[in-house]
């Protein structure tokens, strides 16, 4: 990459002045002989020539490299001069300029020797360069970053007036049409963000507009209905689940108490006490799955009161393990714990994040292989705290993906073949009470792997 230097730069710009300064010098000496009927032309005219030659091949380059910093650097990089307005430095510049030309013409009125005009001249001459490259260089810039018109006063005025009487951003100042549109797109972003309350007068719009904001309350209406619908339909769901579920309760709860009359019975047949074990087993899930399908509704149907606290979720994971070490033997699983010194708190409410936490170590203790390991840990990591928990499945699990089963759906089983346990509610309650404290819920399947995580944000 060739750099274009400062140092570079100022040798052009140096060299520009020298034969401007030459070109101005051989143009006054010429006039100056020329009153005087001197000779001498055939030098200055040369000077003219190459000074006018030099000054254009100088300028030539400074209008390449003006504002780049090297042959391939497209950037086009502005200094301060580049910050003021086009139409206030051209005003500055003409003025300038007419400044100059009164000096020239002035100088051929006072009676110098040749040496002492061109030492006027030269002077002059470079003030003046100065001030044509600053103002050149500039408009160079500007136009090639495309600023040369934008970047005005005028166009700046012109863009005030456009806003205001053709694209209705102030309605008290635009003419009718562009009221009416402001008005429309008005209630349009005012529905979007679900104000389903908003409606526009149609008498007031005419042409055109009159039928858009006839759509627009069209839009309204339907979108309303669409959404009172679905909260009837969520309502009645809930309402059914939570009927149900009441209604199961009371005979189940006559069950589980008769069930445990029989087990208080010293019953000598080993086939009924088998039964009454199962019967045992079955009634203790039913009653499991009516709690959960509550907790499921509630959830779902977001009627749940959370009580949003600092917590510190090192101290609710050791918790949390220290209840779970005595199912984890009993399989042989290995519990390997990596959790930091120091206290990670989050904002949730303790007791649901618990029951989040609690139905993954369940799910591990329930249908992880025999004899493994379960290895949980939490990380900090980008200001979220990441609470994970894997462990090798002791049947097949489904691959995740696209129009693949999600296993955090209500009733879905990662394993086929399990119809003794678990009612593939406990992974579905876990994600949604995670997402309602504002937490996010992720699970991974690699082949027998799974590996479920909770995130929340640290509070400092």
């Amino acid at each position: 990459m060739k750099e274009f230097s400062s140092g570079k730069k100022g040798v052009a710009i140096v060299m520009h002045q020298m034969f401007l300064i030459m070109m101005l010098c051989g143009i006054y000496g010429i006039g100056y002989n020329l009153r005087r009927h001197i000779g001498g032309l055939g030098i200055l005219s040369l000077f003219m020539v190459i000074g006018m030659v030099g000054s254009f091949v100088f300028l030539a380059y400074l209008t390449g490299v003006a504002g780049r910093r090297s042959e391939e650097d497209a950037t086009i990089y502005l200094t301060w001069i580049d910050k003021i307005y086009t139409d206030i430095q051209m005003v500055l510049f003409v003025a300038f300029i007419y400044l100059v030309l009164f000096l020239g013409r002035n100088l051929h009125d006072i009676q110098f020797e040749l040496s002492g005009l061109m030492v006027a001249v030269g002077t002059v001459g470079y003030l003046v360069d100065v001030v044509f490259l600053l103002f050149y260089l500039s408009i160079v810039r500007r136009v090639k970053n495309n600023t040369l018109l934008t970047y005005s006063l005028i166009y700046q005025a012109g863009s005030f007036l456009r806003r205001v009487f053709i694209s209705g951003q102030n309605p008290r100042l635009c003419t009718r049409k562009a009221r009416e549109r402001y008005e429309i797109q008005h209630a349009i972003e005012k529905i979007a963000a679900g104000a389903l309350d908003t409606t526009l007068d149609v008498e007031q719009f005419h042409g055109q507009e009159r039928g858009i904001a006839a759509s627009v309350n069209n839009i309204r209406a339907g979108l309303s209905e669409a959404i009172q619908e679905r909260i009837r339909n969520e309502r009645m769901k809930a309402d059914l689940i939570t009927n149900v579920s009441h209604d199961i309760k009371t005979p189940l709860t006559s069950i589980v108490n008769y069930v445990d009359l029989l087990k208080r019975e010293n019953l000598e047949n080993e086939n009924a006490r088998n039964y009454i074990r199962v019967l045992d087993e079955k009634s203790q899930r039913l009653k499991q799955l009516t709690e959960d399908l509550v907790e499921a509704s509630k959830i779902s149907s977001g009627n749940i009161q959370l009580d949003m606290q600092t917590i510190d979720l090192v101290e609710l994971l050791y918790q949390t393990g220290g209840e779970f070490n005595e199912r984890f033997e009993a399989r042989g699983l290995t519990i390997v714990t990596k959790l930091p010194h120091n206290s990670v708190m989050i904002r949730a409410d303790g007791r649901q994040l618990y029951r989040a936490i609690e139905n993954l170590y369940t799910n591990a203790a329930k249908y992880a292989l025999e004899n493994t390991r379960v290895y949980v840990d939490l990380e900090v990591e980008e200001n979220n705290a990441v609470f994970r928990i894997k462990n090798i499945s002791k049947n097949p699990l489904p691959e995740q993906g696209a129009a693949r089963k999600d296993l955090t759906e209500r009733f879905v089983r990662g394993e086929e073949s399990r119809t003794t346990e678990g009612s593939g509610l406990g992974l579905s309650i876990a994600k949604n009470l995670t997402q309602l404290m504002g937490g996010e819920f992720a699970i991974l399947v690699d082949g027998d792997l799974f590996a479920a995580s909770i995130t929340f944000a640290v509070v400092a």
